[in-house]
């Protein structure tokens, strides 16, 4: 917030505070109608019409902070349509994806797809990670000191199959319930998030995780395990091995050769490097969710509103129906700067080899020792092949030694999430 300057002239307080009500008057107003303009598009599926209308206001008012949020919110549901426009054009078999971030999306599934191929799947990878860019772009640009928008989840639409007809499935509300299985799928309608500058930063911090996993993928060239085990994923794979083509016919039941496949998968994710830029890029854009996660509660602590929040400080309330107490929100504080730590290499990853000697035993870990520096795997990436780092001896080349993040550490830092960690991270970013 910025701090209150006290005039010479007393009349000139008087006018500045006049004039001050005024502009938050007015922006109350804007607000209130960018939100009923955001709910018209939004829920009847129009959100190609709301990027042209968000952005030709954007143009016009360049200080319009409500309208670049509600630009910003269009673009990025843009990139999860495209997203699962893509997945149902390819004939993506959404059961058997449902543990991969990038396919969780519940798109219906199409028995007469066009057949993917590699190429074509780099493709989509690609063009979900510009989207999601220049969501993350529009987002920076606005000023989120005092930005906020009623944003109905519960109507919003999204046509993820691409024929131009919104099923009630169809619904972001149902999206969110299906990758968030904590959430009842029918509490949806009158559902909305009153959007503010925490939530701004919260949306940042995931943009800019969803870039990382791009990149990693498009770092690496996956094409034979795609060729010989994509069956697994999508209907029609373009292969030159016939298994592949075959496996495809038995979607609803694949039965035991599944069981091979995935012991197939394991041994071909054994991945060429082709662009150790793009595994550059993912650590920053991990560091750079981190940042966004500290700004988004700095956001959250300094409220004082209580309105329909996504990211509640220990004073208000959340539409998730939780309470988040300080002591957890110190102790997501004390996780993300582990976290960094370990990103910047300024702790290692304990060596497996050196410590975990008894599968079942205890394991005594210092807090200096052997490790696995992830800043060197960011930065000088090379080949992955999953099995022999595991083994070790593709990860020779990033162990040292220094400072380690023990289990010890992590056991005190989350001990406050009382069991339910992993739920709260998600939530938290």
């Amino acid at each position: 917030m910025n701090c209150i300057l006290f005039p010479v002239f007393f009349r000139t307080a008087i006018c500045g505070a006049l004039l001050s009500v005024f502009a938050l008057v007015n922006a109350g107003n804007a607000q209130s109608d960018h939100g009923q303009e955001l709910d018209r598009f939004l829920s009847n599926g129009k959100l190609a019409d709301s990027e042209k209308h968000f952005s030709q206001v954007c143009k016009k008012a360049t200080k319009d902070h409500q309208a670049r949020l509600a630009l910003g919110l269009t673009q990025f549901l843009q990139a999860l349509e495209g997203l699962g426009q893509a997945n149902y054009r390819y004939g993506l078999i959404s059961k058997h994806a449902e543990q991969i971030p990038l396919a969780r999306l519940p798109v219906p599934l199409n028995r007469n797809p066009g057949q993917i191929s590699y190429e074509k799947l780099r493709t989509v990878v690609s063009d979900f990670h510009g989207r999601i860019q220049q969501a993350e772009a529009t987002l920076a640009a606005l000023d989120t000191a005092n930005v906020r928008l009623d944003f109905y989840i519960g109507r919003a639409r999204l046509d993820l199959d691409g024929n131009g007809v919104l099923a009630e499935e169809e619904t972001l509300w149902q999206v969110f319930a299906a990758i968030n299985t904590g959430v009842e799928a029918d509490q949806g309608t009158g559902f909305f998030i009153g959007v503010d500058g925490a939530d701004v930063h919260w949306l940042r911090g995931y943009c800019h995780v969803l870039m990382a996993m791009c990149d990693v993928v498009l770092a690496h060239d996956e094409k034979e395990l795609f060729e010989r085990c994509g069956h697994l994923l999508f209907v029609d794979v373009d292969s030159p091995y016939q298994l592949s083509k075959e496996a495809a016919g038995n979607i609803e039941d694949p039965g035991m050769p599944m069981i091979f496949d995935a012991v197939a998968t394991i041994h071909l994710i054994n991945f060429r490097m082709i662009d150790q830029g793009r595994m550059t890029s993912a650590q920053a854009h991990l560091l750079e969710m981190i940042s966004q996660s500290r700004l988004s509660w700095q956001r959250a602590m300094a409220e004082t509103d209580n309105d329909h929040e996504w990211m509640p400080n220990p004073d208000q309330d959340s539409v998730m129906q939780m309470r988040v107490p300080r002591e957890m929100i110190t102790g997501w504080s004390a996780v993300l700067d582990e976290l960094e730590a370990i990103l910047q290499g300024k702790k290692l990853i304990p060596y497996w080899r050196e410590y975990y000697r008894n599968l079942f035993g205890p394991v005594d870990i210092p807090k200096n020792g052997k490790g696995l520096n992830l800043r060197k795997v960011f930065q000088e990436a090379r080949d992955f092949d999953l099995v022999l780092t595991i083994q070790g001896t593709n990860a020779e080349p990033f162990i040292e030694e220094g400072p380690l993040s023990t289990p010890e550490s992590w056991d005190q830092l989350t001990r406050v999430f009382r069991g339910q960690f992993f739920g709260f991270a998600i939530w938290f970013n």
